[in-house]
């Protein structure tokens, strides 16, 4: 076997330089020649040191060699080395092929453990690959993933992810279970009406300031701003007429409703004495002549009885009269138009001599009532004048005191004429008003000097 072998890696030796030409049978006959003929010489050497009856030069360049005693060697080229992956089982005659050293490994992608150099698989394939974001910190992670695709786009932001909850965080979307307080909308400000106490968000319905106070019309303290009640509701209202100097005044009332339309209180008192006020019209009226000593102010009014100092006075002046105090409580006191303009007021506080105008609205205001041409009959009083009395309609109670005589200071008429100053001038005059036995009204003017009677009227409001 020895020289087999011998012989057979001769031959390829020999024939690796020759040229193949045909077949060639050693033994009885050659079937082809070669180009080199020391083949010959040597294929005669090794067939003497072994039985070969047959050498056979196959096509794809290797030997068959056929032993005389029946058995057949065949030469099969290819890469011996197991250590490559060219390897040949079957070959007995390394060809040089061999090219690629062996990397054992995983050789299946599909594999976590897929190894891309090795060209064996060895079976180490063992764990599928599952693809997928494989970082917890991403909202993308895949804890069954095994193998990273770049799918990681969005890092895990904690927090309430329900809006339903004040805890509520927009930014955040993973919920880390931090939702605990129900969002309950509402006015979240007690400063306003509609505070709603239950409320934690804010949903801007705070609209109306709180303002406090009485909000029950009922009473005094009624506040028509106050929105909200603080208690201070303490007097109820007593609606009537809240003015003294009304005749229907209700001292009980507190809320005036409007029902002061009686312009005259029943009285009212000056210089120590209560004078009788009578409504006509629109106008309230003294029911009696004024007998004051003195103007509002306090200060006296000078009283003068001479008769020639009376007529050459040019201030102002009072007197009775005829001088007698006891025609005072009929007719009240007589008066210069000096004393009428002093600025100190003839009459109380809150009324005054009246005007010409003020005059002529009482008669008109008669007149209107049916009274046409008996206006002075109607002002005067039912006893008290000689030449006729009056029917005093009106309350009004003219009665006739007289005058002072401009010229010597004489008294004169007294239960004949009455005359009342007005305040409006004439002139170095001033208008006045008279009745007698005649039914209407005079109206003349008069000497400042003269001393004449006053009736008081009251100021408007």
């Amino acid at each position: 076997m020895k020289h087999l072998m011998t012989l057979m890696a001769l031959v390829i030796a020999v024939t690796a330089g020759a040229q193949v030409m045909d077949t060639i049978v050693i033994g009885n006959e050659v079937h082809f020649n070669l180009k080199y003929a020391k083949l010959d010489s040597i294929i005669s050497d090794l067939q003497a040191q072994v039985d070969v009856d047959t050498i056979i030069l196959q096509p794809d360049g290797s030997f068959e060699v056929q032993l005389n005693n029946g058995t057949t060697f065949t030469q099969v080229q290819g890469c011996t080395d197991t250590a490559y992956l060219e390897y040949n089982a079957m070959a007995n005659t390394d060809d040089g092929s061999c090219a690629t050293l062996i990397v054992n490994g995983c050789t299946d992608s599909a594999y976590v453990e897929y190894n891309a150099s090795a060209n064996t698989d060895d079976g180490s394939c063992a764990t599928l690959v599952v693809q997928g974001c494989t970082d917890p910190a991403y909202l993308e992670y895949n804890a069954s993933a095994n193998t990273d695709d770049g799918s990681c786009a969005t890092l895990i932001v904690n927090g309430c992810t329900d809006s339903a909850y004040v805890e509520y965080n927009a930014s955040a979307n993973t919920d880390d279970g931090s939702c605990a307080t129900l969002v309950v909308q509402g006015c979240t400000d007690p400063a306003y009406l509609e505070y709603n106490a239950s409320a934690n968000t804010d949903d801007g319905s705070c609209a109306t300031l709180i303002v406090n106070g009485c909000t029950d019309s009922n009473y005094t303290e009624y506040d028509a701003e106050a929105n909200t009640d603080d208690g201070s509701c303490v007097t109820l209202v007593v609606e009537g007429c809240i003015d003294a100097a009304y005749t229907n005044y209700d001292p009980d009332a507190n809320t005036d409703d409007g029902s002061c339309t009686v312009y005259c209180s029943s009285s009212i008192e000056f210089d120590n004495y209560t004078y009788s006020v009578v409504e006509i019209g629109a106008q309230c009226w003294f029911a009696e002549n004024l007998r004051t000593t003195v103007y509002a102010d306090g200060s006296s009014i000078p009283q003068v009885t001479g008769d020639f100092a009376w007529a050459g006075l040019s201030t102002d002046a009072r007197c009775n009269y005829d001088n007698n105090a006891a025609n005072v409580a009929t007719y009240g006191r007589l008066y210069n138009l000096y004393a009428v303009t002093n600025a100190a007021g003839l009459c109380p506080n809150g009324w005054h001599v009246p005007t010409d105008g003020e005059w002529t609205a009482l008669e008109d205001y008669i007149t209107a009532q049916g009274f046409n041409g008996t206006e002075g009959t109607a002002l005067k009083s039912t006893s008290g004048w000689s030449n006729g009395i009056g029917t005093d309609d009106f309350g009004f109670s003219a009665l006739p005191g007289g005058n002072r005589s401009k010229n010597n200071g004489f008294f004169n008429n007294a239960g004949i004429y009455g005359y009342w100053w007005s305040s409006s001038l004439s002139g170095d005059n001033a208008w006045r008003r008279s009745l007698s036995s005649a039914t209407d009204v005079g109206r003349n003017a008069s000497d400042p000097r003269v001393g004449i009677s006053v009736r008081c009227t009251r100021d408007a409001e």
